[in-house]
């Protein structure tokens, strides 16, 4: 990857390469076959959002997308996506969020699907070759079914209200409308042809019965209004193969006319019952880029200059003369063109009546409001007052209840300390006195009255889910340390509600779950140096007394190379055993920036938490930047488990992230994996795979199947 692109940019390729990969396993995944789409072209901010994920990511060009994948683009911004096996090709326009839906291969057929929330696209979809293939486009209020066509298709994301038109071929249009705006009234599925010249404008709302009398000849203007400079170039550079797919329309339905006296549309609203008719059409496809360059220029959406280039790289793929793009020869489009006359009569008398209809339930509506307001204000008025009368009769019994309170109290006083009382309240610096026998504030006991209780009352009891945990029972060393080569082994117990913590003064060199009455191993690797380390434990952010560890003298700092380890931490827990992923000395030329570690075992052993890693502090990825994933591949007879970690950087991120190193040892991961009721008391976990990259995307270690002492393997004890 060349030095432009972000490192970022190349873990994420990683990461969709290598969670579509099983390594060892015995049997893949037996489900839909899944297909990738590449992203082509990139212009300024344009992002992609990972199946199930919540973190997004830079897109750049040649990046691969996968089935739930999500494409958003700023301001001034687009992007063009590529079906990797068929040529389908999307230019997605600017303030745009389209998801990949379904990219697979079922049965005889590729299924291509993707879903538009927001923003505009121009969809360019190669004839379909097998009579089971599928391409569909998705918004909030329609569903485009298309059969080798050139469309656009943008949606207003507050309303969901889908603006679809079609270039070339045909596409099938789906949307659900109701009569009343009332979620138990029935629903209805409407379907209408849409073919060259005609655009629709859907909103999952309308009451029209009939969907295809909402279609009507492109509205240029309009089109060309709601696309960015970009769509509008896809559209013009793609003028040769659209009048190639137009011109094939054309002879077809000259063909049929020929034969049958009425050329077929379907259950389109265009009607073609003559060669005058076909030939209007025909001069409509002939204009309607021409017309789109020059309200593109007039509308200022592109800069004359830029323009000129456009038309002449469209021109330069078009053969015939006459086809290419001369604004001196361009005509305005005649909106009649295939318009049934008795169709527009029963159409413009069904708008009337709709407008008559929505406007009898609009005043309805307001009559209904307005008793609902008069009715409120009724009830609000009466609340007031008995609001008003509750408070007066509170305020009275507060003032009731004041006076015995203070007549009880004056009883416990002498003469003196009557008369100093009745001297400060008249003064006005004591209105009210001490309760007796209270007892609530104190800290250590219940008193018994007067200014006592304020003081001494109170409950000892402790919550332990507050309490700060016990500190942790050192097993080993317990004398003093002298070692050659720096690598320390401490053995350790907690209790399993509580994690141990090894601190050299204030920094964290390792941690671990507690595991009870069983033995916590840390293997630690140490420079060259004299360590007065300690033990903690840690529960819900409370922290115990810190427990030193003999005094540890390394004579000579460690030669060993960048490495990976796994290791069991602690014993069984339930039907959960833990394992630990740690590095080894990742300095200097190996500093890195992201992880990715490939681990094996049979059916016994599961990964049942989430993809997403929650943030530990500590590890190797610790931090608001960082992404850790957990992915399990099952197969037949083994699992596959895919950890992935990287660096990401975000909008709020300031100044520049660098490489990560670790010195001596430092926990990378704990995986918990549960163990079925079948299993033995041992299991084997292999790590069959790891691959560490710096940010340029250089790799810094590599652990595979070609490489020496692989896998590393481990016994795991699970009873």
């Amino acid at each position: 990857m060349g030095s432009s692109k972000s490192f970022l940019s190349l873990f994420v390729a990683f990461s969709m390469i290598f969670s579509l990969l099983s390594v060892v396993l015995s049997e893949p995944i037996q489900a839909k076959s899944t297909r990738t789409a590449i992203i082509v072209n990139v212009k300024g901010n344009v992002t992609v959002k990972k199946s199930g994920g919540s973190k997004s990511y830079t897109a750049y060009g040649d990046m691969t997308l996968n089935q739930g994948d999500v494409i958003s683009t700023g301001a001034s911004s687009s992007a063009v996506v590529r079906i990797a096996d068929h040529d389908d090709e999307i230019t997605i326009g600017d303030n745009a969020e389209v998801s990949v839906t379904d990219l697979a291969n079922e049965g005889n057929g590729k299924q291509s699907k993707v879903s538009s929330w927001a923003g505009s696209m121009w969809v360019k979809v190669k004839s379909l070759v097998g009579a089971e293939d599928e391409f569909e486009v998705e918004t909030p209020t329609a569903t485009m079914g298309v059969k080798g066509t050139q469309f656009y298709t943008g949606v207003n994301p507050v309303t969901g209200e889908t603006f679809v038109v079609v270039g070339a071929g045909a596409v099938l249009t789906t949307t659900t409308t109701y009569q009343q705006p009332d979620t138990s009234n029935p629903q209805n599925t409407n379907t209408t042809l849409l073919l060259p010249t005609q655009q629709i404008n859907l909103t999952g709302r309308d009451e029209i019965t009939d969907v295809a009398t909402k279609t009507e000849i492109i509205d240029i203007f309009q089109l060309v209004e709601r696309s960015s400079p970009e769509l509008l170039e896809a559209i013009i550079k793609n003028k040769a193969e659209i009048d190639k797919e137009n011109a094939e329309f054309i002879e077809k339905k000259k063909a049929e006319i020929a034969e049958k006296n009425k050329a077929d549309t379907g259950n389109s609203a265009l009607t073609i019952n003559d060669i005058e008719t076909l030939n209007k059409i025909s001069k409509n496809l002939d204009n309607i880029i021409g017309n789109i360059v020059k309200t593109a220029l007039d509308q200022k959406k592109i800069d004359p200059d830029k323009m000129n280039q456009i038309v002449a790289d469209a021109n330069v793929k078009i053969i015939d003369i006459d086809k290419k793009i001369d604004l001196n020869k361009v005509e305005p489009l005649d909106r009649t063109a295939g318009l049934d006359p008795e169709k527009e009569k029963q159409k413009q008398a069904e708008l009337e009546q709709l407008k008559a209809e929505k406007e009898r339930k609009l005043a309805e509506q307001k009559r209904l409001e307005q008793e609902k307001l008069d009715k409120y204000k009724a009830i609000l008025d009466a609340l007031a007052k008995e609001k008003q009368r509750l408070q007066e009769a509170n305020k009275k019994a507060e003032e009731e209840a004041a006076k015995l309170a203070e007549a009880e109290y004056l009883k416990q006083l002498s003469a003196a300390e009557r008369a100093a009382y009745e001297q400060n309240k008249s003064n006005n610096t004591s209105t009210t006195p001490p309760q007796t026998g209270s007892g609530t504030s104190g800290n250590t006991g219940g008193g018994t009255g007067g200014s006592t209780g304020g003081s001494t009352g109170g409950s000892s009891n402790n919550n332990n889910s507050n309490s700060v945990p016990q500190v942790p029972a050192l097993i080993s060393p317990t004398q003093l340390i002298t070692s050659a080569n720096g690598n320390i082994e401490l053995k350790l117990r907690a209790a399993t509600t509580s994690t141990i913590q090894i601190m050299n003064g204030t920094t964290l060199l390792a941690s671990a779950p507690g595991q009870g009455e069983t033995d916590v191993v840390f293997n630690i690797t140490l420079a060259k140096g004299i360590y007065n380390l300690t033990a903690q434990t840690e529960r819900a952010g409370k922290v115990s007394m810190a427990v030193p560890i003999p005094q540890i003298t390394v004579s000579s700092s460690p030669a060993s190379p960048a490495n990976i380890t796994i290791s069991q931490a602690g014993g069984p827990s339930g039907n959960i055993i833990n394992l630990n992923l740690n590095l080894n000395d990742f300095v200097d030329a190996s500093q890195f920036y992201a992880v990715e570690a490939h681990l094996v075992y049979n059916n016994s052993l599961s990964y049942t938490g989430t993809s997403a890693i929650a943030d530990v502090q500590g590890t190797v990825f610790d931090g608001s930047n960082m992404a850790e994933t957990l992915t399990q591949h099952a197969g037949s007879t083994q699992n596959e488990l895919i950890y992935a970690a990287s660096q990401f950087e975000t909008t709020a991120t300031t100044g520049t992230i660098n490489n990560l190193s670790v010195s001596g040892q430092k926990l990378l991961v704990t995986i918990p994996l549960t163990v079925n009721s079948t299993a033995s008391n041992t299991a084997v976990v292999d790590l069959v795979y790891v691959k560490i990259v710096n940010k340029t995307g250089a790799t810094v270690y590599e652990l595979g199947s070609s490489l020496p002492n692989v896998p590393k393997s481990i016994s795991v004890t699970t009873r």
